[in-house]
């Protein structure tokens, strides 16, 4: 009994160990010496940073691929139902990684134990929520409808399930199931959940529709940091960030450990030039969730711009490597994360990793086929390496969608003399 224990104690250390321990696999982020020449080499098309004016970034990105339930279960036998203490350890480890904010590993822990969690309604809430930020929308709304239709139904069950709707696409089904429940349910919180998805609908025509909600929400100071989150975000998206900040600040008073709310406000001070505080902002959030990529991908963008504003050289370098190491962290947790593939990309190819760039850039352009930006740095990578074939096959396919393309006809003609 002495040695199982010894084992067993021994196997849950190097568990928790390996399950908190960050490892770079690329090794990229020690080989950010610069590249002078390419800095200065006006081929390269990797100095043209194309920064937007802000990085757009929602709560869950839609390209995020769902697994089913089977993939996660299937390379270990499910827990029996009648083995209580599995069932407790694996619900103990995925409230455990709740409270750590890696939805990731708390879905593989409850995917063993999915039958017990379901039979129970308070479970099957929990389980429901876990899906929601995990990203996985479908199971959530399939989980959560065996609870939703009780008359007395929680208002955080509500709003997960409406946003479990609106996230696969459903935001008309959304609010509807919401203004069902508000007709039984008063609570403030469904109407502000409302708003922001009415604030985020598909159709930019109904937007507007969300300012009349939200003030009803906000009217008065006291109100809850999810309607004043709420109508922060939605200011932000028309711009008004100095209004943002201000019902974001609200929310951060009553909730002032939410990282959510802390990145968000971190995002209107990056609107308001005031990247000092935009920089504390983010890395306050990430030390609450590291596991969050949009926050990690802001933080890159912020670094991005900051190197794209400086005359020093030195502080170019620096910034350059805070960037590629935040879009890094940014795929450690989302591997086909677009644009931060595509940063991560453009920031090689200047440092003269085209190479790296190329595997980069490729991801990038498997799930935006059409994204010029990136065409332009596959085909200028693929120069530096002497593939002119290649360079030349992304120059013609940007000049398809853009026959104009300044950029890509000047290229072409270059290469033409050089024949």
């Amino acid at each position: 009994m002495i040695v199982l224990l010894i084992i067993s104690a021994g196997a849950w250390y190097a568990f928790a160990y390996l399950e908190k321990e960050h490892i770079d696999p690329t090794g990229l982020i020690e080989k950010i010496v610069p590249n002078e020449e390419a800095k200065d080499d006006p081929d390269t098309i990797a100095m043209n940073f194309d920064l937007p004016a802000a990085p757009e970034v929602p709560e869950h990105e839609e390209y995020q691929v769902e697994e089913t339930l089977e993939e996660i279960v299937a390379p270990t036998p499910s827990v029996s139902l009648g083995d209580d203490f599995d069932v407790q350890a694996h619900l103990q480890l995925m409230r455990q990684n709740v409270s750590k904010y890696n939805y990731t590993l708390a879905y593989k822990h409850g995917a063993r134990i999915v039958s017990s969690l379901l039979a129970d309604p308070k479970l099957t809430a929990e389980w429901g929520s876990i899906l929601l930020e995990a990203g996985r929308y479908g199971e959530a709304i399939s989980a959560l409808q065996r609870i939703v239709s009780q008359d007395t139904v929680k208002t955080d069950v509500a709003i997960n399930m409406a946003l479990s709707m609106f996230r696969s696409g459903n935001a008309d089904g959304a609010i509807e199931f919401l203004d069902e429940k508000m007709q039984s349910n008063n609570d403030l919180d469904l109407l502000a959940t409302k708003a922001s998805i009415i604030g985020e609908h598909p159709d930019a025509k109904r937007r507007p529709a969300a300012e009349q909600h939200f003030l009803k929400c906000v009217k008065s100071k006291d109100a809850s940091p999810i309607a004043n989150y709420g109508y922060g975000r939605y200011l932000m998206s028309k711009g008004d960030y100095g209004n943002s900040k201000i019902y974001l600040e609200r929310a951060l008073k009553v909730k002032p450990r939410e990282p959510r709310y802390i990145a968000r406000l971190g995002m209107a001070e990056f609107y308001l030039k005031q990247d000092a505080k935009a920089e504390a902002l983010y890395k306050q959030a990430l030390e609450i969730n590291p596991y969050d990529y949009n926050t990690w991908f802001n933080l890159g963008e912020l670094y991005l711009s900051l190197a794209n504003e400086t005359s020093s050289a030195g502080v170019f370098r620096q910034k350059m490597h805070k960037a590629l190491e935040s879009y890094l962290k940014t795929i450690d947790q989302d591997s086909l994360h677009i644009r931060a593939n595509y940063r991560i990309g453009l920031v090689l190819n200047w440092n003269g990793q085209h190479k790296e760039a190329i595997k980069h850039l490729g991801i990038a352009l498997e799930k935006m086929p059409q994204e010029i930006p990136i065409m332009q740095q596959l085909s200028s990578a693929y120069m530096k390496l002497g593939d002119t074939a290649k360079s030349v096959d992304y120059l013609d396919a940007i000049l398809k969608i853009d026959p104009f393309n300044k950029i890509a006809a000047t290229e072409m003609n270059r290469v033409r003399e050089q024949r």
